[in-house]
This record gives structure tokens, sequence and C-alpha cells, in this order.
């Protein structure tokens, strides 16, 4: 008998992963990781409990999966919009005009599933220090934005500037999540406009 004859094959998966977990994202998102049953997991996902624990793990286990997958898209989509911006300090302001169009969407209004989740969890789950890992991913993507807009600033002047966009980015998606209109987000990211101008 070969060898081949003894190997195991295991049963094919019969979902898609990543579909599974663009549905598992908006359910955690709509209604937050405590309040989420693995009922509530089941029915969104339409896969049976035992083949979600084989491939994703444990409910923590699969929040983090989720998170990780967010935060990959998040920062993706920052430096997309940084890309856009251009350089110099009209960069700044073209990239916080495209901050703020996201921020009034549909789908911006919901806020940053990683706040979200930050203040839920306080910002750990086993393994996974999530909260740290995207203050760190955002203030990365922000010193490109400051680099490219202050060439000559010096690599202080671009620190405390990326610390302090990096702070008030993550406070204005805390103030999305609680409902904030159109009207008051506005407010807060001329705010930043004002700041810059100052600079």
């Amino acid at each position: 008998m070969s060898a081949a004859g003894n190997v195991t094959i295991g049963r094919p998966r019969l979902f898609d992963e990543e579909a599974v977990l663009v549905r598992l994202t908006e359910l955690f998102w709509r209604q937050g990781y405590t309040r989420t049953s693995m009922t509530d997991i089941v029915q969104t996902s339409g896969v049976q409990k035992p083949s979600l624990y084989r491939t994703f793990g444990t409910k923590e286990e699969l929040f983090a999966t989720v998170l990780r997958r967010y935060l990959a898209g998040r920062i993706q989509m920052f430096a997309g919009m940084i890309e856009q911006a251009g350089t110099g300090v009209e960069g700044v302001h073209t990239f916080l005009n495209l901050f703020e169009a996201d921020a009034v969407s549909k789908h911006g209004r919901d806020g940053c599933l990683m706040v979200m989740a930050s203040n839920e969890l306080r910002g750990t789950l086993p393994g996974y220090e999530f909260a740290a890992d995207y203050r760190r991913a955002m203030r990365d993507v922000m010193a490109t934005l400051f680099a490219w807009a202050l060439p000559h600033g010096g690599p202080e002047v671009v620190q405390v500037r990326t610390d302090l966009f990096t702070a008030y980015l993550l406070g204005l998606q805390v103030i999305m999540r609680s409902g904030a209109d159109g009207d008051e987000i506005h407010r807060y990211v001329n705010a930043l406009h004002v700041t810059v101008d100052s600079w």
C-alpha cells in the first residue's frame, strides 16, 4: 500500500471565508462584540458552529481575525487618501476634505470598528493588543502625510504633528460613532483646517 493511501483528506470547505468575514464584520460593527452571540454569528454567516470553530477558532479568535482584516483595509483607505492628497500643506487640506467626505457618508457615519471595539473591550483580546496595533498603524500612515507636507520641518515637527492628527482623528471617530450629524463633523474637521493654516 502506498503512503498516499494513508493520507486523510479533510472535508473541503463549503463556504467563502472572505464573504463570511464581510458579513460578520458588519454584524460586529452593528451590535458590538459582547452583544453578538454565537447564534447571531451562525445565523448571519450561514455557516454551522463546528465549521466556524474549525476555520476561525473561538469567538475571540474570530473577532481578532475580523479586526485584523478591518485594520488592514482601514489603513489601506487612509494610505490611498494620502496618496491622492499629494504633497505640501495643501495636501493635508486635501486629505482632510477626503476624510470628511468619507466621515459623512452612510458607511462612514458608523465610525471606526477598531475604535468602537477599543471602547468596549479596553483594546485587547487574548493574544492581540488591537488598540495599540491600530494606534501604531495610524501614526505610521499619518507620518507619511506629514513627511510629504513638511519636507523641511525636521523629524520632531513631523512627529508632533503626526501625534496631534492621530489623536484628533481617533477622537473624531468616537464622535462619528455617537451620532454626530454632518454639520458637527464639519465643524471639527474645519478646526483642523484652521490649525493647519497656522503652520
